[in-house]
């Protein structure tokens, strides 16, 4: 028993004593960091003390373009764009997407066959029920026969799918984005012609860097008008010309055409056009109320 207790009580003297050295040594951290202070502290005394913040200035809102002469290709001023049109990240998966849907759009669906009950034939039977050895037969003009029906054929229907409109739009921004990136993006005062003819916009080629007449499969470049309003002559003078169109501001937008403008190696757009489009892609927009008609719809009325 006086063993116990004696062992107990050497226990008990250094559990106190190791409980002390702890407190002495939080107690001598606490100072020494006092001392020292936090890192994030900046002595006024040191010349450490001038360093400044660096300024990080924010992104401008804008891009600078050419604007340059239709008729003479000479630079007239430095125009400025919509970063946000004509500034945003490219992305292939978007505008692939909005291509597929608008090829989809404008295809035909007028494809149809003729089944067992339209193909023309007789409609006796064509041997006796029972006692062949084969298969019954009702009709000849069953789908395994020659001249018989088309089995589960194509019929016309609509190739149309859905798309959300600011979709849509965003791929339209990422198309014109693609653009001015790749430097085939051209932006001019305006575009017209005198006279519509298509030797005098020959002539104009040749002031320019463009040749859509160069090779129709390879080298050319073909050309994109895009104009803020239809100008007559200059659509008399394109058509003899594979691989120059032009479209207007309001078709491209309503129609989302990305496809056009994604198609042809250079876009020539005119000042007007370029504000038209900051206006029409800036502001949240809906479907022109001709084009806002759900497939559902339209199905359902060519039932």
């Amino acid at each position: 028993m006086i063993r116990l207790n004696r062992l107990y009580s050497q226990g008990h003297q250094i559990l106190s004593l190791f409980c002390n050295f702890q407190v002495q040594k939080s107690v001598g951290r606490e100072l020494r960091v006092g001392q020292r202070g936090l890192a994030t502290e900046v002595n006024a005394s040191l010349p450490g003390s001038t360093l400044r913040p660096l300024a990080i200035s924010p992104i401008p809102s804008t891009l600078q373009a050419w604007l340059k002469d239709f008729h003479t290709n000479e630079p007239l001023d430095i125009i400025e764009l919509d970063r946000k049109i004509f500034g945003i990240p490219l992305r292939r998966d978007l505008i692939h997407r909005v291509i597929v849907w608008q090829r989809n759009k404008s295809r035909q669906g007028t494809h149809s066959t003729k089944g067992r009950s339209e193909v023309s034939g007789t409609t006796r039977k064509a041997f006796m029920q029972k006692g062949r050895g084969k298969a019954r037969v009702g009709s000849l003009r069953a789908p395994q026969f020659r001249k018989g029906g088309i089995a589960h054929g194509p019929k016309p229907r609509s190739h149309a799918t859905l798309l959300p409109r600011q979709v849509q739009l965003l791929g339209l921004r990422t198309a014109l984005s693609t653009k001015y990136a790749q430097d085939d993006l051209i932006v001019v005062n305006s575009i017209n012609l005198p006279s519509p003819k298509t030797q005098k916009l020959l002539s104009l080629f040749s002031h320019h860097s463009w040749d859509p007449l160069a090779d129709d499969k390879i080298l050319g470049n073909s050309l994109l008008f895009l104009s803020e309003v239809n100008d007559r002559n200059l659509t008399l003078a394109m058509r003899n010309l594979k691989r120059v169109h032009g479209l207007t501001v309001q078709e491209v937008f309503d129609e989302a055409d990305v496809y056009n403008i994604i198609g042809h190696e250079k876009v020539v757009i005119d000042l007007g056009a370029v504000r038209r489009l900051e206006e029409l892609l800036r502001e949240p927009s809906v479907l022109p109320r001709d084009l806002n008609i759900s497939l559902v719809d339209k199905r359902a009325e060519e039932m």
